[in-house]
């Protein structure tokens, strides 16, 4: 299972092997009750990710400056959004189950797997035009993001099957460690793509062993996705007719409302 991830961590950046859990804790893996225990632990860790989602857009207008003047990424910032990729990965690796180690405050990986990613060369200063490269290259991931949501729908849904697993056999099953594996990896091409890591469009490929299981998931995934969309667009109807009827009634029945306001002045 390592030679695996490790294989496709050098084929497709960035460079993720996590080691495979292999006495998963069943504490954590009790259903629902587990994960809600580690999200409770992890507030402190939240609090630190919101200090530095904060700092996050800083750090990259510098960085894009850097590039314009000097055709070279900035090391601070290199080591930043490499840290914080780390960090994040810790959360979701804690959160996934593929691993029970805390995974605290700190901005490299303690051990808890490999996340290693070189300093762009070269990077293109194109993109690197403050505010209109991050559109483009934003605009240019709409279908990796739809891609990276999909797999991260199906992630959940893997993670669910692996509380029950883990619970009744003691183990974390292979198929579902690759597809988080995968899902993760995705996810941080994504990251490493729009801050200017990497300026290579991020590949769509991951590991397709135990493939009934993944193309199960990925359909899982792509169901979960468009019944999302779809609730959100919904919402977004219903809330659009709550606000054209109010317009019009306020339209209709101009006298009534100043009739009701005068009432209201009154008081």
């Amino acid at each position: 299972m390592e030679e695996q991830g490790t294989k496709t961590a050098k084929t497709f950046y960035p460079h993720l092997v996590i080691p495979p859990n292999k006495k998963p804790n069943r504490f954590y893996a009790f259903p629902f009750f587990g994960l809600l225990i580690k999200l409770i632990i992890l507030i402190p860790v939240f609090i630190e990710s919101i200090v530095l989602a904060i700092a996050f857009p800083f750090v990259l207008l510098i960085a894009w400056f850097v590039v314009q003047f000097t055709g070279k990424y900035w090391d601070p910032g290199y080591r930043f959004f490499i840290g914080v990729m780390r960090f994040s990965t810790k959360i979701s690796v804690f959160i996934y189950g593929l691993s029970d180690k805390y995974p605290g405050f700190s901005l490299k990986t303690d051990g808890h797997f490999a996340l290693d990613m070189p300093k762009p060369a070269h990077p293109n200063k194109w993109l690197a035009i403050p505010i209109l490269g991050f559109i483009v290259r934003f605009i240019l991931l709409v279908p990796y993001q739809i891609f990276s949501q999909v797999l991260s729908n199906g992630s959940s849904l893997a993670m669910i099957i692996s509380w029950f697993t883990v619970l009744f056999k003691k183990s974390f099953p292979e198929s579902l460690y690759e597809f988080e594996h995968d899902t993760l990896r995705v996810s941080l091409a994504q990251t490493a793509y729009l801050v200017g890591l990497s300026d290579k469009y991020p590949s769509f490929s991951i590991s397709m062993n135990h493939q009934n299981v993944k193309i199960a998931l990925i359909i899982a995934g792509a169901l979960l996705t468009a019944y999302n969309w779809n609730d959100s667009l919904q919402e977004d109807k219903k809330t659009y007719r709550n606000n054209n009827y109010e317009y019009q009634y306020e339209y209709e029945n101009p006298q009534k409302n100043r009739d009701s306001m005068s009432e209201i002045n009154s008081y």
